[in-house]
């Protein structure tokens, strides 16, 4: 949470659970990417927190200019905490089974989230590990959706592109086209549920809500195309 410049707030809600949330600071527009990034990547099968539309109010953060500034009163995004989390690297990465880097190299490139890049110089892989148990945790969405993104930086920075197969190597040969449309469908069965739960006020602070959905919607539906494949080639 001290990471980044959305600058989330450990929060405890009503039901008793922690909750990393994010709501002003991280603008309307990407609270909504994280909410849409964050259900999709559950029904894809990803190891992403469970999240919630949470309700900030006044009295919590009147008087505070810093919680007034970030957060304000209103719906927030907000992400279960979990604990004993450590951020990967590519020594830990190369320990983790390829099927599940692959998935997450296919969802973010799904998503065309160019925000999880770990190289052998660094990055910043926005994937963290449970130091007890080994297992991978997936989040912050916030610059997904990218309107510039480009694939061959993404075959090349990726978080998991350098232990998926070698380096840069064509990816085309490891990934089952039929298997992963099958998912890319399956968790797009609920996008029309995953956009009506998102608030008024994060879709009335935009200058076209309608035209943004829509660009998402059509952009998640690209895999249907020889394009989105080819350009993995």
């Amino acid at each position: 949470m001290t990471q980044g410049v959305t600058k989330p707030w450990l929060c405890r809600g009503d039901d008793g659970k922690l909750y990393v949330v994010k709501r002003l600071n991280a603008t309307y527009l990407g609270c909504i990417y994280e909410w849409v990034a964050a259900q999709l990547g559950i029904r894809f099968g990803l190891p992403v927190p469970d999240s919630q539309l949470v309700y900030i109010d006044d009295l919590l953060v009147e008087g505070d200019d810093e919680l007034t500034n970030d957060l304000g009163c209103g719906i927030a995004f907000a992400s279960e905490l979990k604990d004993s989390l450590q951020e990967v690297n590519l020594e830990r990465l190369r320990e983790v089974n390829k099927p599940l880097l692959l998935d997450l190299f296919l969802f973010d490139y799904w998503i065309k989230n160019g925000d999880r890049t770990l190289t052998d110089k660094g990055g910043n892989p926005n994937l963290y590990y449970n130091i007890v148990t080994g297992d991978l945790v997936v989040f912050d969405h916030n610059l997904a959706f990218e309107h510039y993104f480009s694939s061959l930086e993404h075959k090349t920075l990726h978080a998991a592109s350098s232990v998926i197969k070698g380096q840069t190597d064509l990816f085309t040969d490891v990934i089952d086209r039929a298997h992963y449309q099958a998912r890319f469908e399956g968790a797009m069965t609920d996008f029309d549920a995953i956009i009506d739960f998102i608030p008024h006020e994060w879709l009335d602070g935009l200058k076209d809500a309608d035209g943004e959905m829509n660009r998402i919607r059509v952009l998640l539906n690209d895999f249907v195309n020889d394009n989105f494949w080819e350009a993995l080639a």
